[in-house]
């Protein structure tokens, strides 16, 4: 500790020393002036030891202030974050080391903390990226910006935008968005790829650098709702199956032995009256009929409740769309219908279970062809492509008599058809299909009358 103190004390006597010595020198010049301007006939004399002395001065001068000049560009360099600038004293001696090394060692500081800043900086950078959750900032004069990639996936934006932009999300995504206050949680909708989405929105209200700004977070909670959903649908849609097949196949079984017994009693001598016995014949085997309908019914019901775990695999669309086409030319030929498939570009791929996949599909194409047999023309289209968010579509399109407003919602629920001979088991089942594939499928009127099927992945 000694030693050290001792080396600063050291160095300040050497700078003193270093000053009174050149102010020494100065004087003896100005005093040796004095004198030869009245001691002596030479006139250059006295010039030259005034030149001497104006020099020292200024040699004092430039001694003296190399202190505010070092400290000048210090402070010069940490107004602009110059942290390449060294402090080394190319003079040892001089008497300026210890500004020079504690210079030089605030620098090192500096540049240590400007490394640490920026590294935590990237840090956070890369978390706020990647975290699944779209981030927002909403400034005071209406501009928004667009904090991390998932908020630019969702919005389709590149960083920066303004609350009127958000409009084309919908009328009440904007108000959602313009409205929010810190510390609340509010339930909005939007529609994205024409799928309509349900989001939370969460906002906390900060300030930098004076000016006040809420970040508002936008959480897609439509998959955890579909699922529920769904879970729902099925858990309610087992127990109505369990019931109504326990219940359903005794009476078909005492259908079956009812309808056997009344053979036996028309095969028998004398004959019972033909005309009882033929109503009672028509009414068993109605019965008969109509419990081995229901029983179909709730069996093919409970393969919606029981799909398989997907296995998911790259699928090239392509490859999928040509095999279809053979898979259904045979239906579509026998029912008259034209069928337009307009071939997927190379290399469009999407991540599915082509099991899965061909169920709900030959499900949609053959709703699709029926009806569109309810045209003089009857047509269907398929079709593929990237949507504006840059994920794989399917589209099903005909010239059918299109899906009306009213039941547009309804069209997926289970149970629910529109046919005379309608199970409400297809669009349940397309629908399913595309939930655990984490897509959606949705119905919309196509240009030119029809009924238009997309399916986003």
């Amino acid at each position: 500790m000694g030693s050290s103190a001792s080396r600063p004390s050291g160095r300040g006597a050497r700078f003193a020393t270093g000053l009174l010595v050149r102010v020494a020198v100065l004087f003896a010049l100005l005093a040796g002036l004095a004198c030869t301007l009245f001691a002596t006939e030479f006139h250059a004399v006295p010039l030259i030891v005034g030149a001497l002395a104006v020099a020292q001065a200024g040699l004092i001068v430039r001694f003296v202030g190399r202190t505010n000049r070092e400290l000048a560009r210090f402070l010069t360099a940490v107004r602009y974050d110059d942290v390449t600038q060294s402090f080394s004293s190319a003079r040892p001696g001089a008497g300026f080391g210890d500004l020079d090394r504690a210079l030089e060692q605030a620098m090192h500081r500096f540049r240590d903390t400007r490394r640490a800043d920026e590294e935590r900086r990237r840090y956070l950078e890369a978390l706020i990226e990647h975290v699944p959750v779209a981030l927002l900032s909403v400034h005071e004069d209406g501009r928004v910006e667009l904090l991390n990639g998932a908020a630019r996936r969702m919005l389709n934006a590149s960083g920066k935008s303004n609350l009127e932009a958000l409009e084309v999300y919908g009328a009440a995504f904007r108000r959602d968005i313009a409205q929010s206050r810190a510390g609340g949680r509010t339930l909005t909708r939007t529609a994205l790829d024409g799928v309509e989405r349900h989001l939370v929105l969460s906002t906390t209200q900060i300030t930098v650098g004076g000016h006040s700004e809420r970040v508002t977070s936008l959480q897609d909670i439509q998959s955890e709702l579909d699922s529920s959903e769904l879970s729902a649908w099925q858990d309610m849609a087992r127990v109505l199956s369990h019931e109504i097949l326990n219940s359903l196949t005794p009476i078909a079984s005492l259908a079956r032995t009812a309808d056997e017994i009344v053979r036996d009693l028309e095969a028998r001598e004398p004959a019972p009256d033909a005309e009882v016995m033929a109503d009672l014949r028509d009414a068993i085997q109605t019965l008969a009929r109509r419990s081995d309908g229901l029983l179909r019914f709730v069996k093919s019901y409970r393969q919606v409740t029981q799909l398989p775990p997907p296995t998911m695999r790259p699928l090239s669309l392509r490859d999928y769309f040509r095999r279809l086409q053979r898979l259904i030319d045979a239906d579509y030929g026998g029912r008259g219908v034209a069928l337009h498939m307009r071939e997927p570009a190379e290399g469009l791929e999407l991540l599915a279970d082509e099991t899965l996949l061909d169920q709900a599909m030959i499900n949609l194409l053959r709703n699709a062809a029926d009806a569109a047999a309810a045209s003089a023309d009857p047509q269907v289209w398929l079709a593929s492509g990237i949507s504006e968010r840059g994920r794989p579509v399917i589209e099903i399109a005909d010239n059918g008599p299109g899906v009306p407003d009213d039941i547009k919602d309804k069209i997926f629920l289970p149970f629910f058809t529109t046919k005379a001979d309608g199970s409400g088991i297809g669009l349940a089942l397309a629908r399913q299909v595309m939930l655990v594939h984490k897509g959606a499928i949705t119905a919309s009127a196509r240009t030119g009358g029809g009924a238009l099927f997309r399916l986003t992945f």
